[in-house]
């Protein structure tokens, strides 16, 4: 995985792409541990920025709560709206009828700014690993299924060339059609077993694992693009501008750090202790902090996204609920193969491993050219964190050992 906000993405992008051809070295499970948590510290400095410019943009005092589930945030938009209306009161009622259909206990990590007069200014989050390991196998299932689909052509090219006609005029049936795709996808699998197979870093990209949403009337998120260019050690990327059900713009900003001396000086009050749950010694760890930055990257990327508040509402309660939104994204995938599950897997348990107590594992429990079923990945999760799977749960059905010697003849 590519993830831009992060100092050392060239370093996880590429023991992501050796852990997808299957070669694991030893180092790799602290190496990602340490990334994630030295990650977590710089995050910091981000979200110190921007609230500096939310500070400048709204010239207020502002207060910051953190949130963990998103009823309670759905909760917080009602006891903020700024002034009702008749599509607002009836979105807030339908919610209230039924928040089970909303979604509830939806873990997140979120920060609400606000302001004077309990006005709701940003919304602040960090994508939980869950979320970003979904995201990336997004990403790497696009690119392996065009992987498949390239080599398939291959192999229907070679049926053309024994026929006698052209690719282009090669008529094939739904079963040769398939035949194709799985020699295809057997030939992709090969490439992973033998350690060779190359996916670009724009194919595993993710900007947006911080984000900040700004609210406001459109003559202040107007201002917005304008106030962030003037900003020193900010550089505006790219703007996606959303309209339709979903209407918003999406600024994706690059962020010029300290230098790794002062920023190591601006994080020394970092708690460190928190090292020992992910199975590092505090002290070490610390030790290597200014180290690693010095090794980092100098700017990181973050997304900005404008709001009004009304839109704000229709994303959380109304036409374009954030929720429809992925799930429709999960059924729109083209390719659902064994390859596509097991770069899921991988990640999934990259990111699981990260921010497990565990930092040791003698080899990777999926490999791309296996085939596992979602049990597989869930047991080795629950081993990172030093517990089984079923919790215990069928201990009672054998209440002593049996001693095999001892057995009857017959039942």
């Amino acid at each position: 995985m590519y993830l831009t906000t992060m100092t050392h993405r060239d370093e996880l992008f590429d023991l992501t792409l050796r852990w997808l051809n299957d070669r694991f070295e030893p180092q790799d499970g602290k190496i990602v541990t340490r990334i994630f948590l030295y990650e977590s510290a710089v995050s910091a400095v981000l979200v110190e920025r921007v609230t500096g410019l939310l500070t400048r943009l709204f010239s207020g005092p502002l207060q910051i709560e953190r949130i963990w589930q998103k009823q309670e945030l759905r909760q917080r938009l009602i006891h903020y709206l700024p002034r009702n209306s008749e599509r607002t009161g009836f979105l807030i009622r339908r919610f209230t009828d039924n928040p089970e259909y909303f979604f509830p206990r939806l873990p997140i990590d979120a920060l609400l700014v606000t302001g004077p007069g309990l006005r709701l200014l940003a919304i602040g989050r960090i994508k939980r690993l869950s979320r970003v390991a979904e995201k990336v196998s997004f990403r790497l299932v696009d690119a392996l299924f065009k992987e498949i689909q390239a080599e398939a052509r291959v192999i229907a090219g070679r049926r053309a060339a024994s026929s006698g006609v052209s690719l282009i005029d090669l008529v094939s049936s739904e079963r040769e059609m398939y035949t194709d795709f799985t020699a295809a996808e057997t030939e992709v699998a090969r490439r992973f077993r033998n350690h060779n197979v190359w996916i670009p870093r724009r194919a595993m990209t993710v900007n947006d694992l911080i984000g900040f949403k700004i609210i406001g009337d459109q003559e202040l998120i107007d201002r917005v693009p304008l106030l962030l260019q003037q900003q020193p050690g900010v550089a505006l990327i790219e703007t996606e501008r959303h309209s339709g059900d979903y209407n918003a713009t999406n600024l994706l900003v690059e962020i010029t750090l300290p230098e790794p001396a002062a920023l190591a000086a601006q994080l020394n009050k970092f708690d460190w202790s928190i090292a020992r749950q992910r199975g590092l010694d505090p002290e070490e760890t610390q030790r290597g902090f200014a180290d690693y930055l010095a090794r980092g990257a100098d700017t990181v990327r973050m997304e900005i996204i404008l709001t009004t508040y009304d839109e704000l509402m229709e994303s959380e309660f109304g036409r374009s609920t954030h929720e429809l939104r992925v799930l429709r994204l999960r059924q729109r995938q083209a390719y659902n193969g064994p390859i596509a599950h097991n770069g899921a897997y991988l990640i999934e348990y990259l990111l699981a491993l990260a921010s497990s107590p565990t930092t040791d594992i003698v080899e990777l429990p999926i490999k791309m050219y296996g085939r596992y079923l979602p049990e597989t990945i869930d047991s080795a999760k629950c081993t990172l964190f030093g517990y089984d799977i079923d919790a215990g749960m069928l201990d009672a059905f054998c209440l002593k050992t049996i001693n095999l010697d001892q057995r009857p003849d017959r039942f």
